[in-house]
């Protein structure tokens, strides 16, 4: 004889097992090489990991890779980006290619949204960029 709500608790179990899952790329609770993608920016598709010592490591379109510095109870991220190539090439190579800049960022929405300013070379970040969670 079947226990009357036993098959409503194990479709329940499954489907919040199922949304834990959704949810584990999420940036609000991802873990330290867990990678979210952001899209929308002028980097194209941005796929972010959190790292060892409040850094925060990233790759988008073209080669691209970004390094920044920063955490959740200072959401003000600080750091560079490189490329393969770029419209505009520095004098000299950091992380071995002679394109790169510098970047800062803000996170908002649980860190589902990234705001901030990138430039090139050593000049001060003054690009303007907004690169959001894609959900996946």
């Amino acid at each position: 004889m079947a226990v009357p709500g036993i098959s409503r608790i194990a479709a329940l179990a499954g489907i919040i097992a199922m949304a834990g899952g959704a949810l584990a790329a999420d940036p609000s609770i991802r873990k330290k090489g867990e990678p979210a993608t952001f899209t929308g920016s002028s980097f194209g598709d941005l796929v972010t990991k959190l790292g060892d010592d409040d850094k925060v490591l990233g790759t988008f379109d073209k080669g691209g890779k970004l390094s920044v510095k920063g955490n959740m109870d200072n959401p003000n991220y600080v750091g560079f980006w490189t490329a393969e190539s770029a419209p505009t090439e520095c004098d000299n190579e950091r992380e071995g290619t002679s394109y790169w800049g510098k970047l800062a960022f803000a996170m908002s929405d649980a860190g589902r949204t990234y705001t901030g300013k990138w430039g090139y070379c050593e000049a001060e970040p003054d690009v303007d960029f907004t690169a959001k969670w894609d959900g996946k």
